[in-house]
């Protein structure tokens, strides 16, 4: 019996969909800092001038805080690569450099978090680093997965499962914003590894679109998922407003990813890594080139000499920091209200 093709209403592409151009002005008007103005600040811990107050930093870091200057600096410029790519030959070079940054950046980041909880306990308070972005660090695994990183992907996905069942993520993104693409692209995470889970809100499941890709992402006939891809194509163009109290969007203009199909892409190499047949075209505007396709996977460039430091002088102050992030202990994090209930 032939199985029935899924099917997933579609709202077309909303008209007032920015354009490439208008996406472009809003990048050159910045806000910009200076790459030289962020690395000064990463030197600064890598040379351990931030054990004495100074104006810039008045209070010194006496507790050997594992600094993440580099995830923020990454974070912005690695979402403005995939903006610009149409324009830039050298895109999955450029991007590719500033995601060994943010690795780099979002394992401090996650170590601190987990140290704090460590210590706020230890005085008798339940206190919590709640800033990791479920946003902006589901983005990023979905660029690994462009690049053709797997095992990249398959430890932020680890890392953020973790981080969400930790409660360290942003609140007011997390109960408030609603990411339901980037709560998705987890989800399928979560489905690929088959190991890891987390309890999210309401919101993450309702969606049909996203549940009825969810259910089939693996189906080995790819024409099948051909509706629903579109439709999630279509949804796209329709969640890239500009962020307010009362409005929220998953590719929301501070980010400039209201032409780049990110969750397709990342679904497309999913696939690809189980050994699946994508579909040969996608005909969606939001699938532009170079986003028609999948590029060819990508190297991993090694470390530089400033990343190579921030580690260094991270495990020098926290002999256990590569334990702590290794795919074992994050694996081991559980979901939800069982952690709660272990700690």
């Amino acid at each position: 019996m032939d199985q029935e093709v899924i099917q997933c209403k579609r709202s077309g592409v909303n008209p007032k969909w920015p354009p490439y151009k208008s996406v472009l002005g809003r990048i050159a008007k910045g806000p910009h800092v200076s790459d030289e103005y962020e690395l000064n600040g990463i030197r600064e811990y890598v040379e351990r001038g931030d054990a004495f107050a100074k104006p810039s930093m008045p209070v010194p870091n006496s507790d050997n805080v594992t600094r993440s200057s580099s995830e923020w600096m990454a974070v912005t410029r690695a979402h403005r690569v995939l903006a610009t790519a149409p324009d830039n030959p050298q895109w999955l070079l450029e991007l590719a450099h500033w995601l060994r940054y943010y690795q780099v950046g979002i394992w401090q980041l996650f170590f601190w978090a987990g140290q704090f909880d460590i210590i706020a306990k230890a005085a008798g308070n339940d206190r919590r680093r709640q800033n990791y972005s479920i946003q902006t660090t589901t983005n990023m695994m979905a660029s690994m997965a462009i690049l053709g990183w797997k095992n990249a992907v398959i430890h932020q996905g680890y890392l953020t499962h973790a981080a969400l069942n930790r409660g360290h993520q942003l609140v007011i993104e997390y109960e408030e914003q609603h990411r339901r693409a980037q709560a998705f692209m987890l989800r399928v995470f979560a489905d690929w590894v088959g190991d890891v889970s987390h309890q999210w809100p309401a919101y993450a499941y309702d969606e049909p679109i996203y549940e009825a890709l969810l259910a089939e992402w693996r189906t080995p006939r790819p024409d099948d998922l051909m509706p629903c891809l579109l439709a999630a194509c279509d949804r796209h163009t329709w969640q890239t407003g500009k962020e307010s109290q009362k409005n929220s969007y998953d590719f929301n203009q501070d980010w400039h990813l209201e032409r780049v199909p990110v969750e397709i892409l990342y679904i497309l190499r999913l696939r690809q890594w189980e050994g699946l047949a994508n579909p040969q075209k996608i005909d969606h505007p939001l699938l532009a080139a170079p986003f028609d396709q999948l590029p060819p996977e990508q190297p991993v460039p090694e470390l530089d000499e400033l990343m190579q430091g921030v580690l260094k002088r991270a495990r020098e102050d926290w002999p256990q920091y590569d334990e702590v992030l290794s795919l074992p202990e994050l694996r081991g994090c559980k979901s939800g209200s069982e952690h709660d209930r272990n700690n």
